[in-house]
């Protein structure tokens, strides 16, 4: 099956998947393992229901962001990945707060393996299966202690995963997501941000912002406008900056090259034109801030 074709049969639902062996694993358990995860985070554990995950990061107090974090809730513990890029970064933010919560953050590197299937219905024969959308369709994620490499159905290579997740806009660390981006400006899913939770590091300065009502620049998704895909960096609204581009792709959806940057708010205007090096893109959605 070719890429374009993969990639409709997924759109339809039928199965796919792909390992993510890019991510750093680990396990929380403990007593306090919600409250403990809840006071790092903006999104809100404690409503997420056992058996699904969710997209967030851990900020620091000025609101930016520390790392990206994808949570999975099982009734007994919580399981995290993030960009391997990012581990010990990672580890050490999770674990700089522990003092006497009961709580035990496990890695799980080498032990677990993380899979992701694509489909509206869960795989069968699996302990811990967490429904999520990560690439903006239907899922599953997949931890095990035993490496796969069949699930009866097609393997997705990354083209097809990338299309996805741009049609989608979903913000990837070292891309839409670095220690200079505030939450607001990238996670347009309320999944991701709990406005009506208890205090978390960071959640002084989101909610001025989110009273405020709005940010300087928000997520958009682009399409170009010739056969050519863009180059990554400064964008320009009729010679005036106007934000930067940070990822781009073929889409299988749209047949076009597509496009994630930040776009101010003053030109984020659907059907908008921006240009990067004398390349003209226009701007296909420009979501709301979360509100």
């Amino acid at each position: 099956m070719n890429e374009k074709k993969l990639y409709e049969s997924l759109v339809q639902g039928n199965p796919g998947w792909c390992e993510l062996s890019g991510q750093a694993l680990w396990r929380i358990s403990g007593r306090d393992r919600i409250k403990y995860l809840n006071g790092q985070i903006p999104a809100d554990i404690a409503s997420l229901p056992p058996g699904c995950a969710l997209q967030t990061a851990a900020l620091n107090r000025k609101g930016r962001m520390d790392c990206e974090l994808w949570i999975a809730h099982h009734p007994e513990f919580l399981f995290v990945d993030c960009p391997k890029e990012i581990e010990e970064a990672t580890e050490k933010r999770l674990t700089s707060f522990l003092v006497a919560d009961k709580v035990t953050i496990e890695k799980l590197s080498g032990q677990f393996y993380l899979y992701h299937y694509f489909s509206p219905d869960p795989p069968k024969g699996f302990s811990f299966c967490f429904q999520n959308k990560r690439f903006g369709i239907p899922g599953w994620d997949i931890w095990t202690e035993k490496r796969l490499e069949d699930f009866g159905c097609p393997e997705v290579p990354p083209r097809v995963q990338e299309s996805l997740r741009l049609e989608n806009m979903i913000p990837r660390w070292g891309k839409e997501l670095t220690s200079n981006t505030l939450a607001l400006e990238a996670f347009l899913s309320k999944n991701s941000i709990s406005f009506t939770k208890g205090c978390y590091v960071g959640q002084e300065i989101i909610s001025r912002i989110h009273h405020i009502g709005e940010v300087n620049q928000l997520l958009t998704l682009l399409i170009a406008l010739d056969e050519n895909i863009p180059q990554l960096g400064q964008l320009y609204y009729q010679s005036r900056p106007a934000g930067r581009l940070t990822s781009r792709g073929y889409s299988y959806g749209y047949d076009k090259a597509v496009a994630l940057g930040y776009i101010r708010k003053e030109y984020r205007k659907e059907e908008g034109i921006i240009q990067i090096d004398g390349q003209s893109l226009k701007i296909l959605k420009a979501p709301p801030p979360i509100g």
